[in-house]
């Protein structure tokens, strides 16, 4: 008997009768654990995706890069042209105005002794030739300044004013020399009346157009600044923020690459990172280096020499005021009193060093106020001759070159104040080169070196999509 034979029957299943109505319970399924979904796929696709927003970072900041220093050279180049070229020019202008009108004026002074004819009194010649050198300084300044297309109405308005300012006073030079024998202090009183015309011209026309074109430059020059500095801040700003940004993208691809394909480094996108991280540091560097260029040529060259600037030319306007009032009669010889004491008393707070001259500066500073004191002195001394009737005594401390003469003082305040002035706009032309060499070798030195890190970048991904061919 077999196995088979005495094993009892096997019992079929039977299904157990389900109630009508009731749905048949599911069956129980084996456990899957959910995955992840990943935003850009895997492999290759990943890889891929990784590289093109590695490459666009990396033109993204080489873009800022560029235009970025393109930017902030073009604005500290344009700072340093407006001022040295334009504002430094108007200036010029003004003080040559000034001057020219102080040298016609003195022209009328001189003249023979009352008491000995064979005398002359005062120096004409001296004043002559000056005002000849100004009238051709002011000639060749109109034609430096009317290279700008901009200011051509107002450089044309003053040639015009200058062409009657020349009429009149040619006028009163031509009835000057038709007395062969004026006595000093004594010009003739139609040449008078046609200086004091001359006059009107030059203060009422020219020197204003001059002041307002003057403003003009140092507004622009201000303005410029302004704009060069906060290029240089928010360029550097935009660099810093790009460049970690590439940075970060770089590491955390590194990071992905040695998780996904057991590596611990890529060499290539390594020196990749280091680039885009040398070009952030140098950038921000440079473009920092600019802004602080900026505001030392403003803080240490541009604002005291605007205010040396104006005090020249204020200067030479009080120079001209009180020659006027020497050869003018009382009534326009008070309006030139006032119109003096006026400029004077812009002129003290002018020279101040206060708040603007350093520890060194500050001889140079005391040097020009003892000059300027020279001049005061002077000018106390011509009008008490002039209360006292020596006017032929006045005539030669206005005319003559020697130390305690007008002539002469002012020449030395002037000539000291206008050097310590060139000080100043020497050390804003150098800082104001700082800033714009600060940026030299870019765009170049980014271009270069983030187009080579974007080379390394594709080189370094190359082997990994070699490996899913």
């Amino acid at each position: 008997m077999t196995t088979s034979q005495t094993a009892p029957p096997a019992r079929e299943a039977t299904a157990e009768p389900v109630p009508a109505g009731t749905a048949p319970a599911p069956r129980p399924e084996a456990y899957r654990p959910r995955r992840r979904p990943r935003l850009v796929g895997s492999g290759p696709r990943r890889l891929g995706v990784r590289t093109v927003a590695a490459l666009l970072m990396l033109g993204a900041l080489c873009t800022v890069a560029v235009v970025g220093a393109v930017s902030v050279q073009n604005g500290t180049g344009r700072l340093g042209t407006t001022v040295a070229q334009r504002a430094a020019v108007a200036a010029q202008l003004r003080f040559a105005l000034a001057d020219l009108d102080a040298q016609r004026a003195d022209t009328l002074a001189p003249g023979r002794s009352a008491t000995d004819k064979d005398t002359i009194v005062g120096n004409q010649l001296n004043a002559l030739i000056t005002a000849q050198q100004r009238r051709a300084q002011v000639s060749d300044l109109l034609r430096q300044l009317g290279e700008d297309q901009d200011q051509g109405t107002q450089v044309r308005a003053l040639f015009d004013g200058l062409g009657r300012y020349d009429d009149l006073g040619g006028r009163a030079a031509y009835v000057a020399e038709q007395d062969h024998d004026p006595v000093a202090g004594h010009p003739p009183a139609f040449a008078v009346a046609m200086n004091v015309q001359a006059g009107g011209v030059m203060h009422d026309e020219l020197l204003p157009a001059a002041d307002a074109l003057s403003a003009h430059y140092r507004q622009q020059a201000d303005e410029q600044r302004h704009a060069a500095h906060d290029a240089a801040v928010r360029w550097s700003v935009a660099l810093g923020v790009l460049g970690l940004a590439a940075v970060a993208v770089l590491v955390w691809w590194q990071w992905g690459m040695a998780r996904d394909y057991r590596r611990r480094v890529n060499p290539a996108l390594l020196a990749a990172t280091a680039a885009a991280l040398a070009v952030t540091l140098a950038g921000g560097v440079a473009l920092t280096a600019a802004a602080d260029g900026v505001d030392a040529a403003s803080g240490q060259g541009l604002r005291p020499w605007t205010r040396l600037a104006e005090a020249r030319a204020v200067a030479a306007q009080a120079a001209a005021t009180e020659s006027r009032w020497f050869v003018h009669d009382s009534a326009f010889g008070e309006a030139d009193q006032r119109q003096f004491d006026a400029l004077v008393k812009q002129l003290d707070a002018l020279l101040s060093p206060d708040g603007y001259a350093t520890a060194a500066e500050r001889p140079a500073y005391e040097d020009v106020l003892t000059r300027y004191r020279h001049f005061r002195a002077d000018d106390d001394k011509l009008r008490s001759l002039k209360r006292a009737g020596d006017i032929e005594q006045a005539a030669a401390v206005l005319t003559e070159v020697g130390r305690g003469d007008v002539a002469f003082d002012f020449w030395d305040f002037a000539t000291t104040l206008d050097s310590l002035a060139g000080r100043q706009l020497d050390d804003f032309a150098t800082h104001a080169d700082d800033a714009h060499h600060a940026l030299d070798g870019w765009p170049a030195i980014p271009a270069g070196a983030l187009g080579l890190a974007a080379v390394l970048v594709l080189l370094g991904v190359r082997p990994r999509l070699a490996e899913y061919r």
